[in-house]
């Protein structure tokens, strides 16, 4: 009966982990599959698009690492349950903006929700599933959640082009109201688990911040962050607008499109999982990012919706795979008591230096077009390439010195 009873909870804890990342997932769709386009409708030029994108970024760098430490502190079910409450204020405030100021500050509150909710799910789950004695399940449960969220990632981005006769900007209401529920359905599903206690935020916060830029190997995972934007918020900041504008393809397409990408990306985190048996993590996401290399290569060589279609599917492939085998392999070197912290750390890195991304790209795309926005992507892929390789050296080296200080015992 005993062991009955904790099969029991190991299922309920898992599924609980599922419906946060299905539902943030959902979410967020319904929000990516139009936001750009919506600001284009609402009459924002590229460049004034990068800009509350860039703002976006910016926000994230602020708020997610202090967040991540408010997460450990006070408890990661509170974080969650504000986190989308005040994102779901931000879709709605989104939907109903017509300027810059006002998709602004929509953009504001929006980082805060994320920033709250970002990192804390793996963190409560891996706490969670570390206190049933079953912390290998991470290797097997991202991947699959996160292929099974993109999945429904999917069929809600199909949904939205339906939403979206007639009315462009429905799905962003619908979004709204979806975070607003998932904040309120949180409260009594689940328990609260947290992270250091015993010492003051600010202290903490001082404390993770030195303990971090100490690791050499955290360094490079930092810098790691900030180069992997370039190719992925070029890529988000792009292909709306490429379609649209470069391909002349109606907007209509651009449910069906993100649906496409979306089962793609799904992949990616599927075949993150097999090949994480047979390779070790940062290979499988260098392998990823080789994909991205390949796929923005192909796109500024030809300009196509063939080139485009397979260009952004490679894209997708490696964005998968290499997110899937990065959630798995970084938590092996973040201790249990700051988890939400250092991933927090990590986002927000990337988030710092990523917000040039988006102005960058409005820019290149505004004077002289959007071939170079892929070439930039290409780019940024070579570049994290070379630092992941430094990273598994460096985590090998360590490995092989934890090894000889046992042989020696």
């Amino acid at each position: 009966m005993g062991r009955f009873g904790k099969s029991i909870k190991l299922d309920s804890t898992i599924m609980k982990y599922y419906f946060i990342i299905i539902l943030y997932e959902s979410i967020d769709k319904l929000f990516g599959t139009v936001y750009v386009a919506h600001m284009g409708i609402r009459g924002l030029t590229s460049f004034q698009i990068g800009q509350v994108l860039a703002i976006s970024s910016i926000a994230l760098s602020v708020f997610d690492y202090p967040t991540g430490n408010i997460a450990d502190r006070y408890g990661r079910k509170r974080s969650l349950v504000l986190g989308f409450f005040i994102w779901s204020i931000g879709l709605l405030v989104f939907f109903q903006a017509n300027n810059l100021f006002t998709f602004i500050l929509s953009i504001l509150l929006w980082a805060v929700g994320v920033s709250l909710i970002s990192g804390t799910p793996e963190s409560w789950f891996v706490d969670e599933i570390t206190k049933e004695g079953r912390s290998h399940l991470k290797a097997k449960v991202f991947p699959n959640a996160n292929a099974i969220s993109l999945i429904f990632g999917a069929i809600v981005a199909l949904l939205s082009s339906l939403l979206a006769i007639g009315r462009p900007d429905f799905p962003l209401l619908v979004a709204g109201i979806m975070g607003l529920g998932t904040s309120i359905i949180l409260i009594f599903i689940l328990n609260e688990n947290y992270g250091d206690r015993a010492i003051s935020f600010r202290k903490a916060l001082v404390r993770n911040t030195i303990d971090i830029f100490k690791s050499t190997t955290m360094r490079l995972i930092l810098i790691r962050s900030m180069t992997g934007r370039i190719a992925f918020q070029t890529f988000v900041m792009i292909w709306q607008l490429y379609m649209v504008k470069e391909l002349k393809l109606s907007t209509a397409y651009l449910g069906f499109t993100m649906a496409i990408f979306l089962v793609v990306l799904a992949a990616g985190n599927s075949l993150a999982g097999i090949l994480l048996k047979r390779f070790e993590g940062v290979k499988v996401s260098i392998m990823g990012q080789g994909l991205i290399a390949i796929g923005s290569i192909t796109i500024a060589s030809h300009t196509s919706i063939v080139a485009f279609y397979l260009g952004a599917s490679l894209i997708e492939l490696g964005l998968g795979i290499d997110k899937s085998a990065s959630s798995v392999w970084v938590h092996d070197f973040i201790p249990s008591e700051r988890r939400a912290s250092y991933i927090s750390a990590i986002s927000a890195a990337g988030s710092l230096f990523g917000f040039t991304i988006p102005l960058v790209s409005g820019y290149i795309a505004d004077q002289i077009g959007f071939r170079y926005n892929w070439l930039l992507a290409f780019i940024g892929s070579i570049i994290t390439i070379t630092l992941l390789i430094k990273i598994g050296t460096a985590i090998r080296a360590a490995r092989e010195g934890v090894q000889n200080v046992e042989k020696s015992k």
